[in-house]
């Protein structure tokens, strides 16, 4: 009787790990996406060699897929405002060893961005999943406001 109170017991923790984990993810995710700023772009790590005040849009090159169509949209749109994008696959990042706290943090909000729905849009620090054409471009203009604004100071 003690050894299946104990194998019970067992069962109970190692079903429970898995699901208090993945709550915890849920919540870290709603934290993240609740920070967004007012066009829901979030602060993340950019890839290196990121041109400034450029859009990286995130996706599938050469792709058929309605999400590779969809950046390929969004691109397209900004080209036609004027504001500059590349279209890339990779987002590679190097890191200091270790990490400084600000790059954690930067990168695991970065995570929580990659892993929603494509394309991906990466913008002077702040990112976005599935953005419209307009959002980007009103955080492209904030982000020249905010540029515009410390230069002045």
């Amino acid at each position: 009787m003690r050894w299946g109170k104990l194998l019970l017991v067992a069962a109970l923790l190692a079903a429970t790990i898995p699901v208090w984990k993945s709550h915890q993810c849920a919540v870290f995710e709603h934290d993240v996406l609740a920070s967004a700023n007012g066009n829901g772009f979030v602060p993340v790590q950019m890839p290196d060699g990121a041109p400034a005040n450029t859009a990286v849009i995130l996706a599938p090159v050469n792709c058929p897929s309605a999400a590779a169509q969809r950046a390929d949209a969004i691109a397209k749109r900004l080209s036609e405002m004027d504001i500059p994008n590349i279209r890339t696959s990779q987002y590679v990042v190097r890191l200091t060893a270790p990490p400084t706290s600000e790059q954690s943090q930067l990168l695991q909000r970065g995570a929580v961005i990659l892993n929603g729905q494509i394309p991906i849009v990466l913008i002077n620090g702040m990112g976005k999943a599935n953005p419209t054409a307009d959002e980007v471009a009103a955080e492209y203009r904030d982000a020249q406001d905010r540029t515009a604004s410390a230069d002045r100071l």
